[in-house]
């Protein structure tokens, strides 16, 4: 009996201190090192551009009327042609003017004939005055008679030159190269001074002209680099320059009216179409430019992570600026050299290990 007391008393102690003994250590796990995409950064230029949309048009366009009154008996170009400078565009009937001409010619020939008479008449009774072989009241009679020829020739001079001025303006002429827009008249139409006959433009140059804010005119220059992209054509710039720059703001608007021109040689450009104009006002030197999906929208700030010299990830508060693209300027809280996290960033905590993959 006494020993199975003992025995129990032994199994019961036994038990108390095994269940006393020291705890077994859970093993630490080590975290795995995140795998990241970096690029370091660098400073650059970065171009402070004026972005707006216009209307091709064409340099110059004008409006050509008759100066003269007529039938018009022939066109010689029609709408989308294109004509030399003092090219005949349309012409009206000339028969009236002809005769006209023909008529001021003769007049004339007639005074000249007259004059030449006077003229032999006043200097024959030049001669004969000193002799008083004539009286001072018939010399004075035949020099009234010269003057009175030599001055009605000078008017008919001017009638003839007059008729034949009347005679040219029965032929519309282009001022200019360029491109016939529009046509006013038909064949057999009477057309009167002042009428329109035609419309034409000017397309060598095309000018576009857009409106910008004022915080952009103050930095704006007529040397100011200008590109120019067409929607219709190639996506490829073209380069234009800055003609003219408004002095006056739109009242509605608030903005400047600038107009600019670019060249267009192979008159591919045609007016009307929509053209995208970028303006480089300004450069900032060595600006910080991160790529826009690398920073992190906090609730109450902007961050970016970096890669520090142990492979651990140092998140940084940051100060955006300008966008340029997909970039953005840093103005604060980078700097140039530091290592960017571009990828794999919104996984990040400070501190943890990182690993860099290409």
């Amino acid at each position: 009996m006494k020993t199975t007391i003992v025995v129990m008393i032994g199994l019961s102690l036994l038990v108390i201190f095994t269940r006393c003994g020291p705890a077994e250590e859970n093993p630490v796990v080590e975290a795995k090192p995140r795998a990241v995409r970096v690029e370091t950064i660098v400073c650059r230029d970065l171009p402070i551009m004026v972005n707006s949309v216009g209307r091709l048009a064409p340099n110059r366009s004008v409006v050509l009327s008759a100066q003269v009154s007529g039938i018009l008996k022939q066109y010689n170009a029609d709408v989308g042609s294109q004509v030399d400078s003092g090219s005949t565009l349309a012409m009206l009937d000339v028969t009236d003017y002809a005769l006209s001409l023909s008529e001021a010619k003769a007049n004339l020939l007639a005074a000249q004939a007259r004059q030449s008479a006077a003229k032999n008449t006043f200097e024959r009774t030049g001669r004969l005055l000193p002799e008083k072989a004539i009286t001072t009241e018939l010399f004075d009679k035949a020099e009234a008679e010269y003057k009175s020829a030599k001055a009605q020739v000078a008017q008919l001079t001017n009638m003839v030159a007059l008729a034949r001025r009347r005679l040219e303006k029965t032929s519309v002429l282009a001022p200019f190269e360029g491109y016939v827009t529009q046509r006013f008249v038909e064949l057999g139409q009477n057309v009167s001074v002042g009428n329109p006959v035609m419309q034409l433009a000017d397309m060598k140059t095309m000018r576009v002209k857009i409106y910008i804010n004022e915080l952009s005119y103050v930095h704006l220059d007529k040397d100011d680099p200008v590109k120019i992209t067409v929607e219709a054509f190639s996506q490829t710039p073209i380069v234009g320059r800055v003609d003219k720059i408004g002095i006056k703001a739109d009242a509605r608007t608030n903005t400047f009216e600038i107009e600019i021109l670019v060249d267009n040689p192979d008159f591919h450009l045609k007016a009307g179409l929509t053209a995208r104009v970028a303006i480089q006002i300004e450069v900032i030197p060595d600006a910080v430019m991160i790529p826009q999906n690398s920073v992190i929208f906090r609730e109450k700030r902007k961050e970016v992570f970096v890669v520090d010299q142990d492979n651990l990830a140092v998140a940084r508060e940051v100060t955006l600026g300008r966008v340029d693209g997909s970039d953005v300027r840093i103005r604060k809280g980078l700097n140039p050299g530091d290592k960017l996290v571009v990828a794999g960033g919104q996984y990040l905590k400070p501190g943890v290990k990182v690993v860099v993959t290409p």
